[in-house]
């Protein structure tokens, strides 16, 4: 399997927010990342404004998607496009923007 870029990996992890409010481990599990990276992508996002922190304690983090984040997601991928998301699971890894 080839590696995912950056930016592949950062348009996952607002894909996944865009369903809610997430942990960071949550987050992890559901985009197949790994959860220290996961974390250092959501410090970037938050960052740039794509993605806003709901809770910070010493536990657990919970962050949310931004009206930013989702325009970065509807530039990225147009209406009617078809991305491959992650390695290929149960419902096939794909998400389908219409």
């Amino acid at each position: 399997m080839e590696k995912r870029t950056f930016g592949e990996i950062r348009v996952l992890l607002l894909i996944h927010l865009s369903k809610g409010q997430k942990t960071i481990n949550t987050l992890a599990k559901e985009a197949g990342v790994n959860w220290k990276t996961v974390d250092n992508h959501i410090i970037y996002l938050l960052g740039k404004g794509f993605a806003k922190e709901i809770l910070n304690s010493p536990y657990a983090r919970i962050v949310e998607i931004t009206d930013k984040g989702k325009e970065q997601i509807q530039k990225k991928y147009p209406k009617g496009t078809v991305a491959f998301l992650k390695k290929p699971n149960k419902k096939g890894g794909l998400f389908v923007r219409t």
